[in-house]
C-alpha cells in the first residue's frame, strides 16, 4: 500500500495486534519514506461500532481510562487561572501555550478547539480572555461541556462544521485528535478551510521520532489511535496542501521542568491487550498506582496544583539533558 501522507511504500511490521476492544485485531504498517505508522483495516463502519463500545455514555465515567478526564474537568472549573495552571501541568498544554504566544495569537482573538472533549481547555482559554468555541464528535462529551462549563460547544465533525464556517477563526487547536482520524489529509484540509487567511492550526499528537528505529507501536491501541506520526509525515501533509509548517521546540520546557519520556524497544511485538469487552465491561481493571491513590484522596484542583509544583522542583532536575522533543509533537500550520 502507498502511504497517504507522503506517497511512499508501506511495509507491514506486525500482523494481528490486539485492539482496544476484546476480539479485535489490527495490522501495523510503516512507511519506508516518512516512517509514520498506521493500522489496518480502517473503515468508518468498523470504527463506529468500536467507538460506540468505548465512548458510550454509560461507560465513560466507569472505566479507569476515561474517568481521569472527568476528574480533570472538575478540577479545572475550580481554578482561578486555569490556563496558567494547565500550561504548567502538562507538556502538551505547555506546547500549545507556547505556540499561541510564538505565533501572535492574542487574547480577544477567535479560537476553535477541535476535539474539545469534556470542554475544560476551551473553558480555560475563555477564562484567559480568548474567544474560544469547542467542537467534538461525541454528543455525550458536548452535553457534559455545555452543562458543566456553559459556553459554545458544538457536536459534529470538522468536515460538517467547515461547510458553514469558512474563514472564521484566527486559530484552531486540535490536541491529540489527528491520530484518531481515518484520513489526516482531509482533516487538516478542512481545518484550514475554517481558518481566516494567515490563521494558525496547532496540532499535537504522540511523536514517533523519539523512539528507537524499528519500534512497532508504542502508542494507544487501535482504534483509540489509528496513526503514529513522525515530523516528516506531518511535513508531507503540509507540502501536499502547500502550507508552511513548524514545530514547537520543547528545549525551554525540558530545561526548567521535571519530565520523563518512555521509549519503546525495537522489534518487540506491541504488548497492548484488549481493555474492554463488547458489553463495555473491563477485561481487567488497571491496578491503582500512587497517582491514582492520591487522586482518590484529594480534590482535582488541588491535585493539579501539586503536579504544577512538582514539575518546578529544581533539585529533581539534575542529570536531565535538555531536548527539543517531548512525548508529543506540537505542529503549527499556517494558512496562506
Amino acid at each position: 500500500m502507498k502511504c497517504i501522507l507522503c506517497g511512499g511504500n508501506t511495509v507491514c511490521t506486525f500482523v494481528g495486534m490486539n485492539g482496544y476492544v476484546e476480539g479485535t485485531k489490527y495490522d501495523v504498517y510503516e512507511c519506508s519514506n516518512c516512517l509514520s505508522s498506521s493500522v489496518y483495516p480502517i473503515s468508518d463502519l468498523r470504527l463506529k461500532e468500536e467507538y460506540d463500545t468505548i465512548y458510550g455514555a454509560d461507560n465513560a465515567e466507569k472505566t479507569g481510562y476515561y474517568s481521569y478526564y472527568y476528574y480533570l474537568a472538575h478540577g479545572v472549573k475550580k481554578l482561578k487561572n486555569p490556563l496558567t495552571d494547565m500550561v504548567n501541568y502538562s507538556a502538551i498544554f505547555w506546547g500549545v501555550g507556547k505556540a499561541l504566544g510564538d505565533n501572535g495569537i492574542k487574547k480577544g482573538q477567535s479560537i476553535l478547539e477541535v476535539g474539545s472533549g469534556l470542554g475544560y481547555f476551551t473553558y480555560a482559554l475563555n477564562k484567559a480572555g480568548y474567544m474560544c468555541d469547542g467542537l467534538d464528535y461525541s454528543l455525550e462529551a458536548v452535553q457534559f461541556a455545555k452543562e458543566f462549563f456553559g459556553g459554545n460547544y458544538v457536536q459534529g465533525t470538522i468536515e460538517e462544521f467547515s461547510k458553514k464556517n469558512k474563514n472564521t477563526y484566527d486559530a484552531i487547536i486540535a490536541m491529540e485528535v489527528i491520530e484518531h482520524v481515518v484520513d489526516p489529509n482531509i482533516f487538516i484540509e478542512e481545518c484550514l478551510e475554517v481558518l481566516k487567511p494567515g490563521g494558525k492550526l496547532i496540532i499535537t499528537t504522540p511523536i514517533k521520532d523519539i523512539h528507537p528505529r524499528g519500534t512497532i507501536w508504542e502508542t494507544n491501541p487501535a482504534p483509540i489511535h489509528l496513526w503514529w506520526f513522525t515530523e516528516k509525515g506531518m511535513e508531507s501533509i503540509a507540502k501536499r496542501l502547500n502550507v508552511k509548517i513548524s514545530f514547537v521546540d520543547f528545549t525551554d520546557y525540558t530545561t526548567s521542568k521535571i519530565w520523563k519520556i518512555h521509549t519503546g524497544v525495537a522489534n518487540v511485538p506491541p504488548n497492548q491487550g484488549p481493555v474492554l469487552r463488547k458489553d463495555r465491561s473491563l477485561v481487567c481493571a488497571k491496578k491503582k498506582g500512587y497517582k491514582e491513590m492520591v487522586m482518590g484522596m484529594i480534590p482535582a484542583w488541588l491535585y493539579i496544583k501539586i503536579v504544577c509544583v512538582y514539575h518546578d522542583l529544581k533539585f529533581l532536575q539534575r542529570n536531565k539533558t535538555p531536548s527539543r522533543y517531548m512525548y508529543g509533537m506540537c505542529a503549527v500550520l499556517s494558512k496562506p
